[in-house]
């Protein structure tokens, strides 16, 4: 793939040595062909075309732990996330991961106290905050638990095996994970999520797993 890619650096065509400087490459046969700038390139044999990947990490939302009325509210507001995006065909995925129980309910109670005291903060979103601490601190009782960690991952095709190609999908990559990212921080807000772009290593991380 991108055969010209792989010549020598010492070639006349800066645009050809920027692009090495860019490009890592594994192996061949990889699904995972290498890494551009900051995203994954991929092969995608079922689609039988090269594409540009990038993931978004959402951390901060234990479902699980949720109550019922709120989990069915985040499954319909997710919903409309999903309607509202469609166009961008975005995939989610989560994993399992271990939270020190104590910790996760010590940052809870930060976060309820920091926005007590912001100036004209929510009343109702203060009450939502809270209920979640208190419910948080009484697990805290008698287990430690685990968070899920969701992840939603994004993808461009490379049209054609050139520079340009490559470098177009990855503005339109680049253009739409802020996109969805935007969109992810409006629907979670009340939620107190993060959402951050992966590193190369988280991607290759989950992606693995």
């Amino acid at each position: 793939m991108f055969d010209f890619l792989k010549k020598s650096s010492k070639s006349n065509d800066n645009k050809k040595s920027d692009t090495i400087k860019e490009m890592i490459y594994w192996e061949d046969s990889s699904r995972f062909q290498g890494v551009f700038k900051d995203f994954f390139v991929v092969y995608q044999p079922e689609k039988k075309q090269f594409s540009l990947v990038s993931m978004l990490k959402v951390d901060g939302l234990n479902v699980d732990t949720l109550p019922v009325s709120e989990q069915e509210g985040l499954n319909e507001d997710f919903g409309v996330f999903l309607s509202q995006n469609v166009l961008y065909e975005p995939q989610i995925t989560s994993k399992n991961v271990p939270v020190e129980i104590d910790d996760f309910v010590e940052a809870w109670g930060n976060t309820v106290e920091n926005y007590r005291k912001m100036p004209g903060h929510n009343e109702a979103l203060l009450q939502l905050k809270a209920s979640y601490y208190y419910h948080y601190r009484n697990l805290a009782s008698n287990m430690e638990t685990s968070k899920k960690q969701h992840f939603v991952i994004n993808s461009e095709p490379i049209s054609k095996e050139t520079y340009d190609s490559l470098e177009l999908s990855y503005q339109v990559l680049r253009d739409k994970t802020r996109t969805i990212r935007t969109a992810l921080i409006a629907f979670l807000s009340k939620y107190d999520c993060q959402v951050e772009i992966c590193t190369i290593g988280e991607m290759k991380k989950v992606l693995n797993s």
